[in-house]
């Protein structure tokens, strides 16, 4: 288990909360993931591990920018911790089979 995956283990608890964010993103707001400081902080703490993830999913930093000609380095980093929580709880989702 990496610092990543270590960090949102301790974070998410809650399996109806998973459940959650794993059928309907973080879009939709998720405590602790709302806030650019919190995204910012959060993707400096992890960056290494979020880059490692992305890769293993065939993705760049720069795939995950809505506007390609319009972006900013914080739009990044706070797609790729949303990626980063999505693929996590999924991950739980499909490991304790729960439905969703």
């Amino acid at each position: 288990m990496n610092n990543l995956q270590k960090a949102l283990s301790e974070r998410f608890t809650d399996l109806d909360e998973i459940r959650d964010v794993a059928r309907y993103g973080c879009s939709g707001g998720v405590s602790g993931f709302i806030y650019s400081s919190e995204l910012c902080d959060f993707f400096n703490q992890h960056e290494k591990d979020i880059e490692d993830l992305l890769e293993e999913l065939g993705l760049q930093l720069n795939d995950l920018v809505k506007d390609p000609e319009y972006w900013s380095f914080q739009e990044m980093k706070e797609s790729a911790v949303w990626v980063a929580v999505e693929v996590y709880c999924q991950a739980v989702v499909d490991s304790r089979e729960i439905d969703v």
